[in-house]
């Protein structure tokens, strides 16, 4: 919880922030990490990383702000709005960032505050998923593996899964599934997998013995966003 302190700082900006949802509907990629604000997450090479709320926003405020910083001030009202906290605070989330992506993309500025410094480019933020029990999967476009390799688009943890087991790969509107040569195969519906084939929006493919279904993210996009 914030520690309460002498400190006081301003309650507003000195200009408002801009809609998120605007800027960043799409992905933005820079180097091996992906920044997803629709669906908040922190990936890099396709693995989640994981990021405390207010980790997330702080990053999610200084890619929205690049390449200008933003100051302390500024990040104090809006992580802990009316609320005064010790300067550790934001130090300690600055910090928990610095330790999920690489060294010196966070850049404190002198008697400022700190800067977003990666160098990236926006990409279509998922428009697939495929849901697994009861979790949402976002999907990205090109290749999605499924299997148990945890560096895997869809991670299944089963002992009739292999490590790569199958693909979904997101074309556009078009999306197809393969079978990599799986020990137990792949179905869609009953249909087993011997090649490429096309899969639309509730569809149901069974990995294994594991069922995951296709959906568009567009009919998910208010759970998704809802944190």
């Amino acid at each position: 919880m914030p520690q309460c302190g002498a400190r006081s700082r301003p309650k507003t900006f000195g200009k408002p922030w801009k809609n998120l949802g605007d800027t960043l509907s799409m992905a933005l990629r820079f180097g091996s990490f992906t920044f997803d604000e629709r669906a908040r997450e922190l990936r890099r090479d396709g693995a989640l990383i994981a990021l405390s709320p207010k980790a997330f926003r702080l990053l999610e405020l200084l890619i929205e702000a690049r390449p200008n910083p933003v100051t302390r001030d500024a990040l104090y009202a809006a992580l802990w709005p009316d609320v005064v906290v010790e300067p550790g605070n934001l130090h300690g989330l600055v910090s928990e960032v610095r330790a999920a992506i690489e060294t010196g993309i966070i850049r404190t500025v002198h008697r400022v505050g700190y800067a977003f410094t990666g160098a990236g480019s926006f990409e279509e933020s998922a428009r697939w998923s495929v849901v697994l029990g009861t979790d949402e999967i976002p999907l990205r476009s090109g290749e999605n593996g499924i299997g148990r390799d945890p560096h895997g688009a869809v991670v299944i943890h089963s002992p009739d899964v292999s490590r790569h087991h199958a693909r979904l790969t997101i074309a556009g509107p078009r999306v197809t599934l393969e079978d990599l040569g799986s020990k137990n195969g792949t179905f869609l519906g009953t249909r087993r997998v011997s090649s490429a084939i096309d899969v639309k929006p509730g569809d149901e493919i069974l990995v294994g013995t594991t069922k995951l279904r296709l959906v568009r993210v567009d009919a998910l996009a208010e759970t998704a966003t809802a944190i």
